[in-house]
């Protein structure tokens, strides 16, 4: 299945911060009003890729006949952006009316997994018994860490080279570090 991830974990905590009057740190006053009573909130995901797609044969070829896979295409693959796996694994069958021995989705040949760290940094003001001011200053993807996308695997007749570009990976599926920062009133 091309939505199949094999390994996912998901990590969520919260933590007041030790800093505030009556906490480890001890502030009053103005040092207290601004520094002391923050909350920290992260979510950290970590997940295996999702399987690659087998390449088609597209010209003069009935229903998009898959390859040929003549060896296992993630064995001494650099996984690297210029060549994710080996593109000399796949051969274009020799009858157009054969479907090629290459399953659909190449389950041991993935793509990039995700890791990423998300942060919220809190602080409620209170304002009155029934009124609250909250700021929040939120992080995504802190390590600003790239998540590769799927390598190019296109659809050929005359067969495959890394030199045409496949096997390589030209984009990202993540987005690079954001903030946002909100505050909200409830009274």
């Amino acid at each position: 299945s091309p939505q199949d991830v094999k390994y996912q974990f998901t990590w969520q905590a919260s933590y007041d911060l030790p800093v505030g009057a009556g906490r480890a740190v001890n502030l009053n006053g103005v040092s207290n009003a601004i520094l002391g009573d923050w909350t920290v909130d992260g979510i950290f995901y970590l997940s295996s890729g999702i399987p690659i797609a087998s390449p088609d044969i597209g010209n003069n070829m009935y229903l998009n006949q898959r390859a040929n896979m003549t060896c296992d295409p993630s064995k001494g693959a650099p996984h690297t952006i210029t060549q994710w796996f080996t593109a000399d694994c796949f051969a274009v069958p020799a009858n157009q009316f054969v479907p090629g021995s290459a399953p659909a989705y190449l389950d041991h040949v993935r793509t990039m997994g995700a890791n990423n760290l998300d942060l919220t940094f809190s602080k409620n003001f209170k304002l009155g018994e029934k009124r609250n001011l909250r700021f929040d200053i939120s992080s995504y993807n802190v390590a600003n860490r790239p998540q590769l996308s799927a390598p190019n695997v296109p659809t050929n007749s005359s067969g495959w080279t890394a030199d045409a570009g496949f096997g390589q990976i030209t984009a990202t599926s993540n987005s690079p570090r954001q903030f946002q920062f909100g505050a909200r009133f409830t009274f």
